[in-house]
């Protein structure tokens, strides 16, 4: 008989009730800010660190997690009797997270050999629109269903996720380097707010508004243009340290321009918002496979 563990790091941004509801493991991140270091998920909220960001001159560092992070998780499965652990991973380009999970597993395989099998997924994205797929596969697996029926439907999904980013404010742009310092000081002088497409492991800015009422209605533009039967999806609002008005005219443009069946809120956590800076939206979707099936 089958058992399963399910991990993820703490990028993912899975509240916590879900993680404890569901059994998914975190396995934080580090993030160090004036020489204190936290454990992201265990030591610091999302909104915490919104305030952290704004109120400082520096930028906190992120730590990957380590090769000795996750073979205690695999050791730990092995432990308990798992036959299976499934881990999916910040994006790979952006995190060497992934590659540490697999350094872990084939020194696991080395001194233990091959009996528990570890399936390792490079999510080729960001915060919840990776982590919403790990709760997925968490309730399926509380529904009883295989190892290979949650293993096919992570992949296929995580193939047709994207998502649409907007930020109010270049500030931070300019801090972690994303930007230059003489792009951002055009920008802000023009009222720019770029506009960019999170998708197969690339933030690509698509285009850029002037003004701030013109970010959310442009970002409808693009979802509306490239979800897939949106009639049958539940979209994703990531939201920053934005007003509530934002929040709820992308909510409802999403409800009535997009046609979405419903609208799920969320926050964005560390690894996203320390580059983008907390005046953040994004919304994600299903789009068309990028795997062409």
């Amino acid at each position: 008989m089958e058992k399963i563990h399910i991990f993820t790091d703490s990028a993912a941004d899975i509240p916590r009730p879900l993680c404890e509801q569901y059994g998914i493991e975190i396995v934080p991140i580090a993030i160090t800010h004036n020489g204190r270091t936290f454990q992201e998920y265990y030591d610091i909220t999302p909104q915490e660190y919104w305030k952290l960001l704004e109120g400082s001159d520096e930028i906190p560092t992120t730590a990957q997690t380590t090769p000795s992070q996750l073979m205690e998780v695999y050791r730990a499965a092995r432990g308990r009797g798992c036959t299976h652990v499934l881990g999916v991973m910040i994006n790979g380009k952006g995190s060497g997270c992934y590659q540490s999970a697999c350094i872990a597993r084939d020194l696991f395989y080395d001194e233990y050999g091959r009996g528990m099998e570890i399936e390792l997924v490079d999510s080729e994205t960001y915060t919840y629109i990776y982590g919403h797929v790990v709760v997925k596969a968490a309730r399926m697996r509380a529904e009883g269903e295989s190892f290979e029926a949650i293993r096919a439907v992570v992949h296929s999904r995580l193939k047709r996720c994207e998502a649409v980013l907007g930020v109010y404010s270049l500030k931070h742009l300019k801090k972690s380097g994303r930007i230059s310092g003489g792009a951002a000081f055009v920008g802000e002088a023009l009222g720019l707010r770029p506009i960019s497409l999170v998708s197969a492991g690339a933030v690509t800015v698509m285009d850029k508004v002037r003004g701030d009422k013109n970010v959310i209605p442009k970002m409808v533009a693009h979802v509306k243009k490239n979800a897939v039967s949106p009639a049958q999806q539940t979209a994703g609002l990531l939201y920053g340290d934005v007003p509530e008005a934002r929040i709820e005219e992308l909510e409802r443009l999403l409800l009535s321009e997009c046609g979405f069946a419903a609208v799920e809120r969320w926050p964005i956590g560390v690894s996203v918002i320390t580059n983008t800076g907390p005046l953040a939206l994004a919304a994600y979707y299903y789009g068309a496979s990028r795997d062409g099936v």
